[in-house]
This record gives C-alpha cells, sequence and structure tokens, in this order.
C-alpha cells in the first residue's frame, strides 16, 4: 500500500473521509463500500488518516492503522498532521484539494463524520459540494453495538474497563499492540521460569485497563497463547507501564524485534506479591486459564 502527504498527488480514487483512529465495524462497512464502488469505477481505493491524535490518546497509532487498512485492501493512504493547518482549513478548500490531488471520482464517509475548521462541516456539506463538482457521494449511516453508537469513544470505553471480548467484537477483530522487544532489563521471569518479552506502548496509545490478559502472538507463522501483564510491576518495584507476555510454548530469542500482541480477555488486576515464589504460583494459575 502506497503512502502520500496530504497536498500530494494521488491516483484517480474513490475516497474515505475519516480518521479511522479504531478501523472498527463502522469503519469497515465503509470500506467494503468503497471498495466495491471503485470496483464499478475502475478506480483504486484512498483513505485519509493521521499521525496525531484527533482528541486525546489513539486506540491504534499510526503505523498500526496503516496495518490494518492495507490488510483490508486499501490501495493508498493519505496522511496529515491534524492539529494546525490542516484543523483549520475550511471545509469546501479541504475537499477540493483532495478532489484535485487525487483525482476523486466518489467520497465515502459516515453520517456523523465532521471536517472543516471548527468541525462546521458533515455528510450534508459533502453532498452539496459533490453535487456542484460532478462527484458521487456515499454517506452512510451510523451502525450501533450493544445499543450504543459504535466509535473511538466506545472503544476507550472497553479499553478503560478492561471489556476486551466487547471491543474485539466492535473491532471485527483483535485488539493490539506493537512493539519492539526490550533488549535489556532485568531477566526477573527468566529467573521464575517464564522468559518474557517486555514492550512499551507508545505513549500516543489509549491505554488499557492495568491487569493480565489472555493473548495471542505468531512468531515465524505459528501461533502462541500467552499471558501478557499490562501495567507496571509492583512486586519488583517497578512503577513503569510495560507489556510482560510469556509466549506459551516458545523458545527462542526475541530480543530487538517487532511482535504484536493481541489480546483476548481480562484475567485478573495487577497484584504485589509477597515473593517471587508467590508470583510463580500465580502464573501457573494464570496459565491454566488459557491452556
Amino acid at each position: 500500500m502506497r503512502e502520500i502527504q496530504f497536498g500530494e498527488r494521488g491516483e484517480p480514487c474513490v475516497f474515505l473521509l475519516g480518521y479511522f483512529d479504531a478501523v472498527h465495524i463502522g469503519h469497515r462497512m465503509l470500506i467494503d463500500r468503497a471498495k466495491t464502488l471503485a470496483g464499478e469505477l475502475g478506480v483504486k481505493t484512498a483513505a485519509m488518516t493521521f499521525y496525531d491524535a484527533k482528541q486525546g490518546a489513539q486506540i491504534y497509532v499510526y503505523k498500526e492503522r496503516i496495518s490494518i487498512l492495507a490488510d483490508l485492501g486499501i490501495d493508498y493512504v493519505v496522511a496529515s498532521h491534524f492539529e494546525g493547518a490542516f484543523k483549520d482549513t475550511d471545509g469546501r478548500d479541504f475537499l477540493g484539494a483532495v478532489a484535485k490531488n487525487c483525482d476523486v471520482k466518489a467520497f465515502v464517509c459516515g453520517e456523523d463524520f465532521r471536517f472543516g475548521k471548527g468541525a462546521l462541516c458533515g455528510g450534508q456539506e459533502l453532498k452539496e459540494y459533490c453535487a456542484q463538482n460532478g462527484i458521487r457521494a456515499k454517506v452512510l449511516p451510523l451502525v450501533m453495538c450493544g445499543g450504543e453508537k459504535v466509535s473511538a469513544t466506545l472503544a476507550k470505553k472497553y479499553l478503560s474497563e478492561g471489556n476486551i471480548p466487547a471491543l474485539n467484537r466492535m473491532l471485527q477483530d483483535n485488539y493490539f499492540l506493537t512493539g519492539k522487544v526490550e533488549t535489556e532489563g532485568r531477566h526477573v521471569g527468566r529467573g521464575l521460569g517464564f522468559p518474557t518479552a517486555n514492550i512499551h506502548p507508545s505513549p500516543e496509545k489509549y491505554p488499557l485497563k492495568e491487569g493480565v490478559y489472555a493473548v495471542r502472538v505468531c512468531l515465524d507463522g505459528h501461533l502462541y497463547r500467552g499471558i501478557a501483564n499490562y501495567g507496571p510491576r509492583p512486586t519488583f518495584g517497578d512503577g513503569r507501564v510495560v507489556c510482560e507476555t510469556y509466549i506459551d510454548g516458545f523458545s527462542g530469542d526475541l530480543y530487538g524485534k517487532e511482535i504484536c500482541v493481541r489480546f483476548d480477555f481480562y484475567i485478573r488486576g495487577v497484584r504485589k506479591f509477597s515473593s517471587p515464589a508467590e508470583l510463580e504460583s500465580q502464573l501457573k494459575k494464570d496459565l491454566e486459564k488459557i491452556r
């Protein structure tokens, strides 16, 4: 998948408007509609996204969103920083710049999408612009999940609650985080017989509820179950937030490698144990829940 900067030239396309913070079920419906329309028109599919957060921390950081969008068949992404010139651009000027630079044949968005300075423009303004400029417009209705509007706000609520099953249903995929395995550390887990792969989540990423989770990690084409401690490690006096993952059945050197940890469900909260032996006993109990 190709990545270009806002303002660069792109190929003729059906253009998806949105932030795509979570790439949730609503976004996936937009993508499916855009791909169908692009097939009818014989053009590419393109999506807009941002390097930084529109509001607060991000559910998926930029590189994670790009990976998901590529897997879903988007041909190219137009990227921009939200703050600054883009945030202050008039809505019609924004549409005009995108339509010209990417030779847009159709725009696709959800009915709650807002754009332009002060977020003053939405689906109606998009339809008016497209009608005046010979561009097709598809504005899709909201998608509901459990009686609530599917949104990044709802995804963040589930993350704060540690409600991974509900989050995964809304995402139509397992929530994940990526990072490079620390090459240096105290190797406490290895001493307990539970060697772990430790990654520090990006500070731009919205935090999970602290706790121990059932997870999966794909390594060298194999999918491994595991348990991950997300948060501090109070037993050893480490207050840093880290995702510390024990990968069941894997033996090998992961230091310095990029891994993706996919979350299944919450097991328990973070606890301070009286001794390493007590922690080891609890880890064995945790593993029983995933085997």
